[in-house]
């Protein structure tokens, strides 16, 4: 088949947003709208700078497919994300195109794509090249109301981080110990840590607090304005050290982060959670009145690099 190829530019956010929002409705028609912040840090990369590419069967047509590759080179890792309208009869072509690209950048690394739980199409071509699924994600969203009053623990207190770098630097140790067990976890440096937290606040309206305890930091959550095109707050990121976990103080997180989008005026309040996370989050967010409204896949074949199309 031929087709038309060029590089996404962070200028195409518009078009990524055409792209993803006809993609994700025509599995879901539920599923929430993709904004310009998300747009944008599609193209710009998650960790370290994407590879993106757009593609037309006919020079006249608008794009139809995206292809976004997301190295991360702490983890020695590719995220893949491939969006196609409905329409496209791209995929297949694409998914080739990407695998080509992750092996020109680095054959060594990681292969993980990411697909919508009900895209059947998509999954089927992963399985011909010896994909399986490694891991399943949930987005939960809660509507948002009065806050529950919060109560702190005797010796607790909630610090806002800012742009104060010992407290990013507190953060960045809370961080790396509470999520050390969890599925997919590598340390990463607080110099890499920090710049994407910084990035965050800057393009995101990120905004971060440590839970302290006795004056040791034990817990953080941080937020940020990604989905305010659906009226609605989104946690990043939430986590407690090992060695303070059980004794309710996610919880405590979690509703502070009810309160503060509250406060801004959200309506409502998403995040997204591992679905094999055995920390017992599913069961906090599940009390504190979220639900299930997406679903996707992460997948793997570790001989991605040499393997064939089976089909």
């Amino acid at each position: 088949m031929n087709f038309l190829s060029r590089e996404a530019q962070e200028s195409d956010f518009a078009t990524v947003q055409r792209i993803v929002d006809a993609n994700q409705k025509a599995l879901n028609p539920d599923e929430i709208s993709f904004g310009e912040m998300e747009a944008k840090e599609l193209l710009q990369g998650f960790f370290d700078p994407s590879i993106n590419r757009l593609l037309k069967v006919n020079e006249n047509d608008e794009w139809e497919c995206l292809i976004s590759l997301h190295p991360d080179l702490d983890r020695e890792r590719f995220y893949l994300d491939i969006y196609r309208t409905p329409s496209s009869s791209l995929l297949p072509i694409a998914l080739g195109i990407a695998i080509d690209l992750a092996r020109e950048a680095n054959p060594t690394f990681r292969l993980w794509p990411g697909v919508h739980s009900a895209d059947s199409y998509y999954q089927d071509l992963l399985a011909q090249r010896g994909f399986k699924v490694l891991r399943r994600y949930w987005l939960m969203q809660m509507k948002l109301g009065l806050p529950s009053p919060i109560s702190l623990p005797e010796g607790a207190e909630l610090i806002e981080v800012g742009s104060d770098e010992q407290l990013l630097f507190e953060m960045w140790q809370i961080h790396q110990d509470s999520f050390s067990e969890h599925f997919g976890f590598m340390p990463r440096t607080f110099e890499s840590w920090s710049k994407k937290i910084i990035q965050g606040s800057q393009e995101k309206n990120q905004k971060a607090w440590i839970l302290r305890m006795n004056g040791e930091g034990v817990g953080f959550v941080d937020c940020d304005d990604s989905l305010l095109h659906e009226d609605s707050g989104y946690v990043a990121g939430l986590g407690v050290r090992k060695a303070y976990q059980g004794r309710g103080l996610g919880e405590i997180l979690l509703r502070y982060a009810i309160k503060e989008n509250t406060e801004a005026g959200r309506e409502k309040l998403a995040l997204n959670v591992d679905a094999g996370n055995e920390s017992g989050a599913l069961r906090l967010y599940e009390k504190v009145g979220m639900s299930i409204s997406s679903e996707w896949h992460q997948y793997e074949n570790p001989n991605w690099a040499t393997s064939q199309d089976q089909s």
